[in-house]
Parts: structure tokens; sequence; C-alpha cells
């Protein structure tokens, strides 16, 4: 169907925020869980995304998506309406912490941190992840519970929209 590519391909560029032509697994289960809150409801769903998940950097092209998303399709997976902005940056913020936090301790360790800083790096521009962690670790105790994790992450998000553009310099003297 010329409509269900269609859809794959705009979901596929929304995730290839890099413009690669590759994404990840783990991106790919975030975004869906992002754009769609009601699949932990459909235990198919559900099960599949939480298989994908644990494969998180398996790198998908774009004809490994579809077959993804014809799976996920056959096993009740729809695209929800659009959401706010606002939710889903929070909801992003919630999923890349919970994508962080592998042991699911509700706090993210400098080594859970240090093993994601790929994802934290091309998510959300955090270049050094260590010295992130020692700015934003507020209580010093080398972990970052979900409301450090969550402020840090939307105090760099309103600082990028918040930017203005460069103008261009004018060479004339």
């Amino acid at each position: 169907m010329p409509s269900r590519k269609r859809l794959y391909k705009e979901l596929f560029e929304k995730i290839d925020k890099e413009k690669k032509e590759k994404v990840t697994l783990g991106e790919t289960v975030m975004y869906l869980r992002e754009i769609n809150a009601e699949l932990e409801e459909n235990d198919k769903v559900k099960f599949l995304l939480d298989q994908f998940e644990s494969s998180g950097e398996s790198v998908l092209s774009f004809s490994m998506f579809c077959s993804i998303m014809e799976d996920l399709e056959d096993m009740g997976w729809k695209k929800a309406a659009e959401k706010k902005k606002e939710s889903v940056i929070e909801r992003e913020v919630r999923a890349v912490f919970n994508l962080v936090d592998m042991d699911k301790s509700g706090a993210v360790s400098r080594r859970e941190a240090q093993m994601a800083c790929n994802l934290l790096k091309k998510r959300f521009g955090i270049q050094d992840v260590g010295d992130w962690m020692r700015q934003v670790d507020d209580n010093d105790d080398g972990d970052l519970s979900f409301e450090e994790f969550s402020d840090a992450v939307l105090d760099l998000i309103t600082a990028e929209h918040q930017q203005p553009e460069e103008a261009p310099e004018d060479n004339q003297e």
C-alpha cells in the first residue's frame, strides 16, 4: 500500500534526525512509545516493543524499519493523533531516562550514562556525559534521579530553542 509506505517514511524521517538513512531499534521503540502512549495497553505490541528495546543499538535501514512496522501493525499498532509538542518532549525525556536507567533503579548512574553517551549526544547534544552529570547532579550522589535528569535535559532543550539564529557576517569594512 502506498499510503502505508508513506506513513513509514514519515515516521522514519522523524526518527532519523541526523539524516543518515539509518536509525537504531532503540530510537524507533522510544519514538513509537512517544507518539502513542496507548501502546502499553496492547500486550502483544508491548511485548514486541520490549523485545525490540532489548536490542536497542541494532541499526535499521528503511526496509528493515518497514518490516518491523508491518509486524507491529499486525499486532495492533496504529499511529495515534498528533500530540502537543510539550507533552511529546516530556514523554521523550521519560523514555530516554528509562532507556538509560538500564538497571531500572530509578536513577541514572555515571556508568549507565557513559554506556548511553551516543544516545544522549544524538538526542540532546550532550558532548561530555561525565562533565554534564557532575554539573547537573544537584545532590552530588553520583546518580541522576528522574527529576535531576529531566530538569537538566529540559534546560538543554529550552536553551537550544532560545538561541537566536546567527546572522551572516558582513565582510564589508
